[in-house]
């Protein structure tokens, strides 16, 4: 990675990113089960555990994890969320520290949402049971505002779920560096394709799953139709400024506050692709959430600062 690229990383991520490139951070293996644990362990010895006192409770379910925070607000909303990994990568249980934290920040519950990994079942398999999953959880839901949200292709699938298959579900929608451009490699690409912790090789593997799915549907983040406009509930985007999905994020958030004025999007120009995962550790991942928490889901519309 030129060193120029380098230095647009906030520091502590350059750190982390040079210390990855000098320890050989294990490449792909030739087995998808390896594969995974490593990226797991990695996130789990450089992202932070969580934090042992703060007084949150988690709720295991049996396709979900609720994260009850020690301090609720009574009218606070209830959070879904759809965790990232390109459909092919981690779990519920990798997001907990990042999902405490929000929890704790926003003061109210989160409740995360596994599914079927590709390439051992197809992205349609996935897809229909989340829906499933996360329709039969709103119905339960009747008492608060619903928020669904999720990151890399989380934001995606949140997007799809609350315009294509649950319109009318959510108050907001909140897209984290979601994935949104499956046909197009932008600038970023180039510019962010190694050693910014999403590579462009795996970005390509995963648009190789998701892509197919999404066209059969008619589903273009980037050309959304109005009809598809006038399903879009309050809607948040955050973009990370050292990471190959930005320039797909960038485009979006400007042409849909074009045509969708109360869209809400904050940029992070310093900070990489997943930079959530490291709030347990990195200062600047997690003032990056408590600024998420504050602004894009958003707090303030509940009276707090």
């Amino acid at each position: 990675m030129p060193d120029t690229e380098t230095a647009l990383l906030h520091p502590e991520f350059g750190r982390l990113a040079a210390a990855r490139r000098i320890m050989g951070a294990p490449g792909p293996t030739g087995s998808l089960t390896e594969d995974r644990a490593n990226a797991e362990r990695w996130i789990a010895r450089f992202g932070g555990a969580a934090d042992p006192d703060d007084g949150a409770a988690v709720e295991t379910g049996p396709h979900s994890v609720t994260v009850r925070p020690a301090r609720e607000d009574a009218d606070a909303p209830w959070v879904l969320y759809v965790h990232g990994g390109g459909m092919v990568y981690y779990s519920t249980a990798v997001f907990q520290p990042f999902l405490r934290r929000l929890a704790g920040e926003l003061r109210s519950p989160v409740e995360a949402f596994d599914y079927l990994k590709a390439p051992e079942h197809t992205v349609e398999e996935s897809v229909e049971l989340l829906a499933e999953r996360i329709s039969l959880r709103c119905r339960t839901l009747t008492d608060r505002p619903i928020v669904l949200a999720g990151d890399s292709v989380g934001g995606l699938l949140s997007l799809y779920l609350a315009l294509r298959v649950l319109p009318g579900t959510f108050s907001r929608i909140v897209l984290l560096y979601p994935v949104l451009d499956l046909r197009t490699e932008r600038p970023s690409y180039r510019a962010f394709g190694e050693g910014h912790f999403l590579d462009r090789d795996a970005m390509r593997l995963f648009t190789s799953f998701l892509a197919p799915f999404f066209a059969a549907r008619g589903f273009d983040p980037m050309d959304l139709p109005e009809g598809d406009l006038a399903r879009l509930p309050e809607c948040s985007i955050v973009t990370a400024g050292c990471d190959v999905l930005r320039d797909e994020g960038l485009a979006w958030a400007a042409s849909t506050a074009a045509r969708s004025p109360g869209l809400r999007h904050r940029h992070f120009p310093d900070l990489p692709h997943d930079f959530c995962l490291y709030a347990g550790r990195l200062a600047s991942a997690g003032s990056a959430v408590t600024e998420i928490a504050r602004t894009a889901f958003p707090l303030d519309e509940r009276g707090r600062p």
